[in-house]
């Protein structure tokens, strides 16, 4: 017989956390290696990241497409070749461009993650990108970007970015489709000659590791000529442009639903102020208890989703507040997120909202260093930032040391309905 308990499990707060052990090292080729804590799970993940991304390029798209398809094949072998040889490894392959970084991962059991490493370093510096398999790319993602672009959602974020920063500028400019027949093979050749060489190159080792593979791995990248550190250097935004008074709007057609986007850019002062910011942002529209998802969505059922969110730009923000809603509810969908503004400005949040929040980030912020894998990225992010190495042994105690008259110090420094410009794509004429 099974017996179910009513009882709620006890949870455990989370008030200090130190972070995982990694090693830096500098190796006898030159690269700089990070190294994670090693754990005995027979699988192990190597990357090699390079400080440039969408950032670099002089040509939308060039830095995606010269990452994503650097196994696309080369003089020796074709694309099924290169990837056929990692499948017979059971070893799997992953690349990721980003706005200031670039990744190419590699991932097998450690018996086969040697050969599998040499073989993508083999052919990343082979890589010549066929015309073929780069013109059947753009097919493809001009063909994705068609759909994208018949939905509310692609042109609320894409107008609100270009309202926002500007459309020349980095943070605001999108691609079009027309943007695709400008590239050639010659710009992809020219991006990876000047970025995505082996010896340009950090490597992040994890996983199952020992002193003797991490010597074979030294090995391997000798012959790739002198690695070195990567220093990011962070731009700024820039000036914003004029505000546009009143709501942007565009009207689509073939659809009954609208996406509602409010943005603003938020330079916080210092890192107290980031971390009270994420409190505000949790309480705002960060989770499902938040006020935006409670009261727009469960309590007046004005929308199917909302929330809110920071993206970063660069070392700011672009705070967001999504949500997508049926035309005949836009005013009162406004006009309520305005007024949980003026709440969280005038009420201050009671003590168990507090805590809920506190925990519900601590539980978060935990649980990204799950894992034997998850250190990579967490480094990545304190270069991208210039923080120090211990700033994530800092992070909660700061969350937990903020109180709840500092976050309505903060609703009322940035939660005015004039500092977010206000977006609506989708099914407007049915409203006005």
């Amino acid at each position: 017989m099974t017996t179910i308990s009513r009882n709620r499990p006890e949870t455990q707060t989370i008030k200090t956390f130190t972070s995982p052990i990694s090693k830096t090292l500098a190796l006898s080729s030159g690269h700089i290696m990070h190294l994670s804590e090693p754990a005995p799970i027979g699988v192990v993940r190597i990357e090699l990241f390079w400080a440039a991304g969408s950032f670099h390029q002089n040509q939308t798209y060039i830095a995606t497409l010269a990452n994503d398809l650097l196994f696309s094949g080369n003089e020796h072998r074709t694309e099924f070749e290169v990837v056929e040889f990692l499948d017979f490894l059971g070893a799997t392959h992953r690349t990721e461009c980003g706005s200031l970084g670039s990744s190419v991962v590699v991932r097998a059991n450690k018996k086969n993650i040697l050969t599998a490493f040499s073989w993508v370093v083999k052919n990343i510096q082979e890589a010549n990108y066929p015309e073929k398999e780069l013109e059947t790319a753009k097919l493809v993602r001009s063909a994705s970007l068609e759909r994208q672009q018949k939905t509310p959602k692609y042109w609320s974020n894409r107008l609100a970015l270009e309202h926002l920063y500007g459309d020349n500028s980095f943070l605001g400019k999108h691609g079009n489709l027309e943007d695709y027949s400008h590239v050639n093979r010659e710009d992809l050749i020219s991006y990876k000659s000047a970025y995505y060489t082996i010896d340009k190159a950090m490597i992040f080792v994890s996983g199952d590791t020992d002193e003797g593979l991490l010597e074979q791995i030294e090995n391997e990248l000798k012959s790739f000529g002198e690695g070195g550190s990567i220093a990011i250097d962070a731009p700024t935004c820039g000036a914003l442009p004029l505000r546009t008074p009143g709501h942007i709007t565009k009207q689509i057609d073939g659809t009954n639903q609208v996406s509602l986007q409010l943005v603003q850019h938020v330079e916080p002062k210092n890192q107290r102020e980031r971390f009270g910011l994420t409190l505000l942002n949790l309480v705002l529209g960060g989770y499902f208890g938040s006020r935006l998802m409670q009261i727009l969505r469960e309590e007046k059922g004005l929308t199917y989703g909302i929330g809110s969110y920071f993206k970063p730009a660069f070392n700011d923000y672009t705070w967001t507040i999504a949500g997508d809603l049926n035309s005949e509810n836009i005013d009162a969908s406004i006009s309520t997120i305005h007024d949980i503004f003026s709440g969280l400005k005038t009420t201050l949040l009671d003590d168990s909202e507090l805590d809920k929040i506190k925990q519900y980030y601590s539980g978060q912020f935990r649980s990204g260093f799950d894992g034997p894998f998850s250190m990579g990225g967490k480094i990545q992010h304190l270069m991208y930032r210039g923080l120090e190495e211990d700033y994530y042994n800092s992070v909660l105690p700061g969350i937990w040391s903020i109180t709840k008259e500092e976050i309505m110090s903060l609703a009322n420094n940035y939660l005015h309905p004039e500092s977010f410009i206000h977006v609506l794509a989708g099914d407007i004429s049915s409203s006005e």
